[in-house]
């Protein structure tokens, strides 16, 4: 993890007097100290970021066999959809959204033109381009924001992606941690809740 991490071993205690069952009062550095350790990064979640990343932003584009391993991650339901696109449309379309001079709240729409490049793909692809300016929109993320009350659905379908952009950023922010960090903390207390609720 980054910066939360630096924090003294205090915060991650600090849960308020709760058991390590119990729900989190919010979302916040005690929270990410908590839970985004328990997040397990996956061998092809890695090298999206570890090595892929770095090609990405070099070309400001995506290229075919790079886009297909990100959808392979993210969007596998759709893998045979987005299989069927041509590599210079993707090229063009994720040069487009990936340009400087492309204003931000056109980022994603413009992504979403692509067959089967729903919000969730689309944010992602732009998050491995730069995980510090855009967070990954997830059906789960949202749900768990849904349920502290700070998003009015848990549908990723009905999000505004720039003001979840703005909340998560915000949120990564007070909790001292990356946007990255915060959903990957976000995904595995998502998992504990379902896990719970199996009870």
């Amino acid at each position: 993890m980054t910066s939360a991490e630096s924090h003294s071993s205090d915060a991650a205690g600090d849960t308020n007097g709760a058991t390590s069952t119990s729900r989190p009062d919010a979302i916040d550095t005690a929270f990410v100290l908590r839970f985004e350790p328990q997040y397990t990064v996956t061998d092809a979640e890695a090298a999206i970021f570890d090595s892929i990343a770095p090609k990405v932003i070099k070309r400001e584009s995506y290229k075919r066999k790079h886009f297909l391993k990100v959808a392979e991650w993210k969007s596998v339901a759709s893998l045979s959809a987005l299989e069927l696109i041509d590599a210079d449309d993707i090229d063009y379309v994720t040069a487009v959204a990936l340009d400087e001079d492309t204003p931000n709240h056109l980022r994603l729409p413009f992504l979403k033109i692509l067959p089967g490049v729903g919000g969730p793909l689309a944010s992602t692809l732009l998050a491995v381009f730069n995980p510090l300016k855009f967070p990954i929109l997830d059906a789960r993320t949202v749900g768990v924001l849904h349920e502290f009350d700070l998003v009015d659905t848990t549908n990723p379908a009905q999000i505004d992606y720039q003001d979840y952009r703005k909340l998560v950023k915000s949120l990564a922010k007070g909790a001292n941690c990356t946007p990255l960090d915060l959903y990957r903390a976000l995904i595995a207390y998502s998992r504990q809740s379902s896990d719970t609720g199996k009870d």
